[in-house]
This record gives structure tokens, C-alpha cells and sequence, in this order.
């Protein structure tokens, strides 16, 4: 008897396939993931696979360090690429959709540790050039920046909307043979306007790149500490930036007095990355660049000891700088323990609470937050409320809530309280644990559930 889902038709049966695809793209090239284990099923699901071309317009090999020798990884990418297999796997995609191309970055990787594939990256991206959407390289080696500028093509990047370069070099004058800039081969790309930088040593303005038609920016992987200058020549350059990620640093280096403010009215959105940050200097929202259009605010906290948050809404001039923030987000990254919550997130919520003019704008907050301390998300909504005098609809809240202090469920006394209404919002439930094994205590995260 014919199982019903062998009884699907091509058309639907592709959609479902596009959904399986993983998050990353680096990740298709895994055998147990889509779309290759699709192939394996049967011989209708390896004819639907291979003729859905959403499966394989994106190819982007993954680091040596990620896949674990990366010795024995590259040496597999290198066969795999010169046997034609990158072809192949276009091939199924059909001529008329966009590509994504690339390798996927090194992350604290001494560069001798490392070999790059932008070598045998020559042919495909000059054969592919006009149907590139986007683009991924690694430069660990001098004699790659040669080989970037000369041996890509250039001009010819039609449909190019994104560029990630990730960088270990730190492009002296003699890595740039005595030049101080260097060309990079999407000048022109028309339509560019996303790029992505990961540097370990090298200014980012270094690069000569189309900056003025980008529209997004991130730089939350250089590990350079920004100057004064660097920073503002940033934003000079980008003059069309809407939207911007960065390495937030203790503070800028020092400033020339004589330095004018830069006003950068086109940005709205604004992301830090924090790193072991401890009452971080927050002039860098309005010294020496003053971005009078914020409307979104996000810090990516990476360290549970940071003392920031509440250093932030004590300064006049920073809360000036934040007058027309409309959202606040406290976040971590995906593979942390939201349980290691950074220090002084729930006193924020607090100070909020008590100084309501405080961030006047304000319409949203995503935290994680402790259980127990719940009561002061509902103490910040009923203070900023219509009813209480706050403009608008009030504000609204997004919470990842985390169950700690043995408690074992989440009573939603919050989605009780009529006056919230639906201003709150549970994200997810993860309760944190402890459990000790032979070399101590382990922390560990139970996922409860997500909304």
C-alpha cells in the first residue's frame, strides 16, 4: 500500500523540501542534511530534489576548523571543486536564479592553521560573475589580496546585493605592495548594498568598496579597537547606511580635540556586539558621530558579567542621543545559556519602571529574564501605559523567560493581569540547571518551549 506522502505532487512536495534546508548555508554540503539526505530517500524524492532549484542556489563551504582536520576538509573542498561538482551543483539550480557562493570564515584560527580555497575560487566565480547575489571570501595570505584584485573579474557583478570578506591579515604597506588601500573587484556592483566584515588585525577602511550605496554594515567581528577617525570615517563613507552591526569596545581611542561631530541622519538601526565589557563608554552614540534618526537599539551581550546596562540611561547627553529610540533589545548569542543573563538587565527593567521619561519614544523591549523577578516586567508596562499618560499604545514586551531557583513551571500570572492586555509577549521558556560531573558544575539549558 502507496504511503501518502509518495503520493504528493512535485509542486508541494518541493515546497516542503525548501523548508527543510538549514539555517546556515554551509551546512547544504552536509550529507545528513537537506538537500542532500533528501536524495537518498527514493527515486522520486532524488528527481523532485534535484529538479527544485531553491536546493541548490547556495553553496558556501564551510571552515576547516567547523568540519573538525582542517587539513583533511580542505583537501575534501579541493577535490570536490576541481572534480566540477561546484558546477554540477549549480547545474541543478538552472540558469535563470540568483547564486550564493563562498567560503565560510575563519573564527580564532592562527592563518598558518589555515588554507583558504579563493585559488580555485577563480574559474567558478568568473564563469558565474553576472549571477552572483552573493559572495563570501577568506584572505589569509598577502598573495591572496593579489590574487583577489587581479584574478577576480571585475565590473560584471550585475546582480551582486552582498559581500562578506573575512580577513587575518593586517594590510600593511607591504601586504598591499606599497599601496594604502586596497581595490576590490566589486567596484562597480550596482546593486550592493549589504556588506560584512571579519578582521582580525586590518581597518576596515582600508577596503575600497562601493560605500556609499550601502545600506547595511557589519562589523561585529573585527577585533581591531576602532579610533576616533576610524569610526567617524566609517560613517562619512557610508552616508546611505540604514542599518549597522559593530564590535562594541570599552571605549574609542583618544580624540582629537579639535575633531567636529559627524551627523549621520540616514541610520536608524544600530547593533553592539559585547565583549567582556565592564561600564563601557557610551559617548560612541554621540561622539564623534551622532546618529539624530535612531530608532532601534540592540546589545548582543556575549558575557553574563557586564555592567552596562544601567550605565546607559544615566548620562544626559546619551539619553539625548537615544530621545527617539522606538525599540531596546538585550540579546545573546544562539549557542549561549540564556541563563547566564547579563548583569543589571532586570535593574534596567527597574529604572525604567520608576523614571517613565525616561527613552520617551520607547514602544518595545526584547530581554531574557529571570522568573522569579517577573512582577517588574508588569510594574514597566502598567507604568508605561496609555491609561498611565505614555503616548501611542504603550509599550510592549518580548520576553525569553528563564526558570531558575528550583522552580519547575511558569505560572503566566503576567498574561493574567487584564490591564497588560497583549502588551506582553512570552518568546521562550528555558529553565537553567546545574548538574556536576567529574570535573565540577555544568551549566545546561532545558527548552521548554517557544512561542
Amino acid at each position: 500500500m502507496p504511503t501518502p506522502v509518495f503520493e504528493l505532487p512535485p509542486e508541494l512536495l518541493g515546497e516542503i523540501f525548501a523548508l527543510c534546508l538549514p539555517d546556515k548555508n554551509s551546512d547544504r554540503l552536509d550529507p545528513t542534511n537537506a538537500p542532500m539526505v533528501l536524495c537518498e530517500v527514493c527515486s522520486y524524492w532524488r528527481q523532485t530534489t534535484i529538479s527544485e532549484p531553491r536546493l541548490w542556489n547556495a553553496l558556501i563551504f564551510p571552515s576547516g576548523q567547523a568540519k573538525g582536520n582542517p587539513r583533511i576538509t580542505y583537501l575534501k573542498h579541493q577535490k570536490f571543486i576541481t572534480s566540477g561538482g561546484v558546477e554540477r551543483w549549480f547545474n541543478r539550480c538552472g540558469p535563470g536564479h540568483l547564486l550564493v557562493f563562498g567560503e565560510e570564515g575563519l573564527e580564532d584560527v592562527h592563518p598558518s592553521h589555515y588554507s583558504t580555497l579563493l585559488p580555485l575560487f577563480l574559474p567558478i566565480v568568473t564563469k558565474y560573475a553576472r549571477r552572483l547575489k552573493h559572495i563570501s571570501v577568506t584572505i589569509t595570505k598577502a598573495r591572496h589580496l593579489e590574487m583577489f584584485r587581479r584574478g577576480f573579474p571585475a565590473g560584471i557583478y550585475d546582480n551582486l546585493e552582498s559581500v562578506a570578506i573575512w580577513c587575518s591579515l593586517e594590510m600593511t604597506r607591504a601586504e598591499l605592495q606599497a599601496f594604502s588601500h586596497f581595490q576590490t573587484p566589486f567596484v562597480p556592483a550596482p546593486k550592493l548594498k549589504h556588506l560584512t566584515f571579519a578582521l582580525q588585525l586590518a581597518s576596515p577602511i582600508k577596503f575600497l568598496v562601493p560605500w556609499t550605496q550601502l545600506t547595511r554594515l557589519a562589523m561585529d567581528d573585527v577585533r581591531k579597537r576602532w579610533s576616533p577617525s576610524e569610526w567617524q570615517a566609517i560613517f562619512k563613507l557610508c552616508s546611505n547606511l540604514e542599518h549597522g552591526s559593530f564590535a562594541k569596545f570599552k571605549s574609542l581611542g583618544r580624540q582629537d580635540p579639535a575633531m567636529e561631530v559627524l551627523e549621520h541622519q540616514a541610520l536608524t538601526s544600530l547593533r553592539f556586539v559585547m565583549f567582556g565589557l565592564s561600564h563601557p563608554d557610551w559617548k560612541i552614540l554621540y561622539d564623534p558621530v551622532r546618529f539624530p534618526s535612531l530608532q532601534h537599539l540592540e546589545l548582543d551581550c556575549r558575557d553574563a558579567d557586564q555592567r552596562f546596562c544601567v550605565s546607559i540611561l544615566q548620562k544626559p547627553a546619551t539619553l539625548k542621543a537615544l530621545s527617539k529610540l522606538q525599540s531596546l533589545t538585550f540579546s545573546a548569542p544562539s549557542n549561549a545559556h540564556y541563563h547566564t543573563i547579563a548583569s543589571n538587565v532586570e535593574r534596567t527593567v527597574q529604572h525604567l519602571a520608576q523614571h517613565f521619561k525616561t527613552l520617551p519614544s520607547l514602544t518595545h523591549i526584547t530581554l531574557p529574564y529571570h522568573n522569579f523577578p517577573l512582577y517588574d516586567i508588569a510594574h514597566l508596562l502598567l507604568a508605561r501605559s496609555p491609561a498611565r499618560g505614555y503616548p501611542e499604545a504603550g509599550l510592549t514586551a518580548s520576553v525569553h523567560v528563564v526558570l531558575t531557583g528550583g522552580a519547575d513551571i511558569y505560572y503566566p500570572f503576567l498574561e493574567n493581569i487584564s490591564e497588560l492586555g497583549g502588551h506582553f509577549h512570552l518568546a521562550s521558556l528555558t529553565r537553567a540547571s546545574l548538574t556536576r560531573n567529574e570535573e565540577g558544575w555544568e551549566e545546561s539549558d532545558d527548552e521548554v518551549g517557544w512561542f
